[in-house]
């Protein structure tokens, strides 16, 4: 060594030494993005060095470890160093495998023998691919946002012409394979009939729900053929499975005539006749329920739903998994696409395609919903629509009496001309008024319908206008009984926005009030 060369070395040591960063007197931190990171995602946590005067501390180096290991997840870089304007330090979390990771992020920085940590919030990672199992579709909002079971809109009058323009809000979920909502999912629609607006297409909100209006007007329903219900619909290449007809419509429970058959013995576990009537108003129509039942698709990319058995968050050999058709509207509720309906050609070939026999991880899921259009019945529909049950048509009026204070329930059977119920859309939807002499009619039973039958079992009651005094002497009995007769109005709403009411005469009931 040449004279004088080691006395610089051992100068050059001691300031590189003295101008090493001492520890930092807090290490905190800052914040993550993205807020809620899905699998794949890159996602950025943010650390801040700070001094002992409160300022941020530049030059620091600050190393990285999750606070326990999670396969698949990964830290890049895991040493970092403090900027020299804000103390500011970060690392990137990557989430590569296919399943649900969550992971806390520990930032350590030393300095002169003391060691500052800070430790980041739990980073949850949610799904990738919206899930065909997670699709839900549904119309109208019962108990809230996203939530369907306003099955029906009133579309016809009675001589069977279109009502345009009642509406339903519908609503589509899209969510990944762990239940996740997904956001800014792209989701499209397909009706059968009426119109959906103001576009066939809408984005996920926060929680992962596209909205859409749906309005009547034309294209009309399609006119089908009667058909039977089955608990064993077709299931293979071509058929998607689908009942002919949704369970809220109680297709078990079907009859050919169905008011004429009310009260005999249920049959649901055999194949069920779909009801049918000819049409006493337009010549050689046969109505049956299905005629005015209208299928709407929603449509958006994602993968087949399948049971991931060894939970390792991707489709393996041999695990099950539901293998779709390409997208179509099934306008005659057979299972399967005809060559009149409408459909979505995903792979590009020019013709619809029934399930491919493998699991597609990415390529359109889509799902169903049907509302029924319903009418209330003409003049000439009213003796194969209306059935009088309590008291029955035949009896005495002078045998059916209302108590001194008292009341009787009266039962009756309606239908729309097309064997539905008619639909009912509000809470105060029931039957008021009609009364003569000294009774009034009371609602029994009002509220919106949950499902729709080939009929509205309808009930009100008829009560004796007196009332029971709080004190004093009550009004005595009648001598002899005075005679009364009621003919109610019940009212049903068309729909839940700007819905029209339908008010339908309920058959005459006669008795006497003692």
């Amino acid at each position: 060594m040449r004279p004088g060369l080691a006395p610089w070395v051992a100068f050059a040591s001691v300031v590189i030494v003295a101008c090493s960063p001492p520890a930092p007197a807090t290490l905190e931190f800052v914040d993550q993005s993205p807020a809620q990171p899905r699998l794949g995602e890159i996602t950025t946590l943010r650390f801040r060095a700070v001094d002992s005067r409160g300022e941020p501390q530049a030059g620091t180096q600050v190393s990285f470890s999750l606070e326990s290991p999670v396969p698949g997840v990964e830290l890049s870089p895991e040493q970092g160093t403090t900027n020299a304007t804000d103390g500011i330090v970060s690392v990137q979390v990557i989430a590569r495998g296919g399943r649900v990771a969550s992971v806390v992020v520990v930032a350590t920085a030393g300095g002169d023998g003391e060691v500052k940590t800070a430790v980041s919030p739990v980073v949850s990672f949610a799904g990738t691919n919206s899930s065909s199992r997670q699709l839900t579709f549904q119309c109208g909002s019962f108990s809230g946002p996203g939530s369907g079971l306003h099955h029906a809109i009133g579309a016809w009058d009675e001589t069977r012409a279109l009502i345009a323009g009642v509406k339903v809000t519908c609503i589509a979920h899209v969510g990944d394979r762990n239940g996740d909502g997904i956001t800014g999912a792209q989701v499209s629609f397909l009706t059968e009939a009426g119109t959906i607006g103001p576009s066939a297409v809408s984005l996920t909100d926060v929680v992962g729900n596209a909205e859409v209006l749906y309005k009547s007007s034309f294209p009309l329903p399609e006119d089908v053929a009667p058909e039977n219900f089955t608990w064993e619909p077709t299931n293979d290449d071509t058929h998607t499975g689908e009942y002919i007809a949704p369970l809220w419509m109680h297709p078990f429970l079907w009859e050919e005539n169905p008011i004429a058959a009310f009260g005999t013995p249920a049959r649901p576990y055999e194949v069920r006749p779909e009801p049918r009537r000819n049409d006493p108003i337009r010549p050689g129509k046969i109505n049956n329920p299905r005629d005015n039942l209208v299928s709407i698709v929603a449509i958006t990319s994602g993968e087949e739903a399948f049971d991931d058995n060894n939970n390792n968050g991707t489709w393996d050999q041999g695990e099950p998994f539901v293998d779709l058709t390409e997208p179509f509207v099934d306008n005659n509720d057979n299972g399967t696409w005809d060559p009149h309906e409408r459909y979505v050609d995903a792979n590009g070939d020019g013709k619809w395609n029934g399930k491919n026999k493998q699991f597609d991880a990415s390529t359109l899921i889509w799902a169903q919903e049907r509302i029924l259009w319903t009418g209330w019945p003409h003049g000439l529909d009213d003796p194969q629509v209306f059935r009088q049950l309590r008291p029955p048509p035949d009896q005495v009026p002078t045998t059916f009496i209302v108590e001194h204070f008292g009341s009787q329930t009266v039962q009756f059977l309606v239908s729309d001309p097309w064997f539905n119920r008619i639909a009912q859309n509000a809470n105060d939807d029931g039957c008021i008024g009609g009364a003569s002499g000294p009774v009034k009619v009371a609602p029994t039973i009002t509220g919106i319908a949950l499902t729709y039958p080939s009929f509205k079992f309808e009930v009100y009651s008829v009560e004796d206008v007196h009332e029971q005094p709080s004190d004093g002497e009550a009004p005595p009995e009648s001598v002899p009984p005075v005679p009364w007769e009621v003919s109610p109005t019940c009212y049903y709403t068309a729909a839940l926005q700007e819905g029209h009411k339908v008010g339908i005469v309920g058959p005459t009931v006669r008795g006497v009030v003692k």
